[in-house]
């Protein structure tokens, strides 16, 4: 059974490259390479790119996952709809199949990349407790400068029956729920299922795919979400980005589930980035969570949720 075990790169399209790039380098990532009409940028970790940028119009156009082997890249293959394996064109290389997802999400299924060498990323702040201090005669100066990003930790995708993709991600993709979403006046009524991969008793993200249920004539990705060192670089970054301009979602807040400090922008072409730090490790044995979609389930802290957060893209 395919397992994937990690999520590896979006790819939005986007007017303007440079214009996206720009914002990318301000959020945090790096460029690493052009090759016609796309533009790959990475994070401070090993894989070679997280965001892929393709000339054309605004627009959400894949999620990468990572298989755990060759022989599930292969069984890949063999799923209806699938792709035939092909080679990868960009950075790392690499071997992916294409997958169409419900509500014709592409995911590709990517093995075999090349790791990257990891950038430079300051060591994450030593923290003096109430009752455990951690730090003597060592100073706390961390830069300002964006948030760097180490990785692509999820994905929120909305779906015109959200129960029905959290199933195939499960059944197809091997993912395991953690935590369902309900109607607060309704408990029967999911409105989303946070699904992460399955490495046994290697500790995995709370989530890696959020299969929210859409309201009609609304079938796009909600937000993509990257890690960065520690929550002090999630509020730096807040404060780089506000400098720059940009346009502030919802954030700095704590979430209830996955714990994360978080920090929501909207890119210059509306779609949703977050930047993360702490989030919470499961294994497979760790059993699903139920909860009310209530604010206080949303957030632990932070400013009140923006009346449009829910808003695929928002210019």
């Amino acid at each position: 059974m395919l397992k994937v075990q990690d999520i590896v790169y979006v790819a939005f399209g986007a007017p303007d490259l440079d214009t996206m790039t720009t914002f990318l380098t301000d959020f945090g990532m790096v460029e690493n390479g052009r090759s016609g009409d796309r533009v790959f940028m990475r994070g401070a970790g090993d894989y070679p790119y997280v965001t892929i940028l393709e000339k054309g119009p605004a627009a959400f156009r894949a999620v990468g996952m990572r298989a755990g082997s060759a022989a599930e890249l292969e069984a890949a293959a063999k799923l209806p709809g699938a792709s035939a394996i092909e080679n990868i064109d960009a950075p790392g290389g690499g071997r992916r199949v294409r997958l169409q997802a419900p509500d014709n999400y592409r995911f590709d299924i990517v093995h075999g990349m090349e790791p990257a060498k990891q950038l430079p990323l300051r060591e994450p702040l030593a923290i003096n407790f109430a009752f455990k201090k951690q730090r003597v005669r060592d100073l706390q100066r961390p830069p300002f400068e964006p948030a760097r990003v180490v990785r692509l930790g999820h994905c929120v995708l909305k779906f015109t029956d959200g129960e029905g993709a959290a199933r195939w991600l499960n059944q197809t993709l091997g993912m395991l729920p953690t935590d369902r979403l309900y109607k607060p006046e309704d408990r029967k009524a999911t409105l989303g299922t946070f699904m992460r991969c399955d490495r046994g008793q290697n500790p995995a993200d709370h989530h890696t795919i959020f299969a929210l249920q859409a309201m009609p004539g609304d079938i796009d990705v909600h937000h993509t979400s990257y890690e960065v060192q520690d929550p002090d670089a999630v509020h730096i970054g807040n404060q780089w980005l506000h400098n720059k301009g940009y346009v502030s979602e919802w954030g700095v807040g704590r979430h209830l589930l996955g714990s994360q400090v978080f920090d929501y922008w909207r890119s210059p072409y509306g779609h949703i980035f977050e930047h993360y730090a702490d989030g919470d490790l499961l294994t497979s044995d760790v059993k699903p969570g139920d909860y009310a979609a209530t604010p206080e389930n949303l957030a632990q802290w932070g400013p009140e949720l923006a009346p449009t957060f829910f808003d695929s893209v928002r210019l």
